[in-house]
């Protein structure tokens, strides 16, 4: 996966959470379930694995969709959510 693939899921969370004052686990959870439901692009397996991508990339990841949240709260965020993402869903 390039880094423009990558970068679009990130920007797609990203946007989706833009006005989420904390990323607690309710929001781990309802991006969970959005990728799930298919509100974002990409299966589980295939957000995992940008996200993972995103967590090795040494530059900004809020570069393109801005938002107040700092760039340790989002590696933290996408550190919890590829978690969430690797357990299988409940039946």
């Amino acid at each position: 996966m390039g880094t423009d693939s990558w970068k679009g899921h990130v920007n797609g969370i990203l946007y989706g959470i833009q006005f989420d004052r904390v990323l607690d686990d309710s929001v781990v959870t309802r991006v969970v379930d959005g990728v799930t439901a298919g509100l974002y692009p990409g299966d589980r397996a295939e957000t995992r694995d940008a996200l993972d991508q995103a967590l090795r990339y040494s530059g900004p990841l809020n570069d393109q969709a801005e938002t107040h949240h700092s760039e340790d709260e989002i590696r933290s965020f996408f550190r919890r959510l590829c978690a969430a993402l690797a357990t299988p869903p409940s039946s």
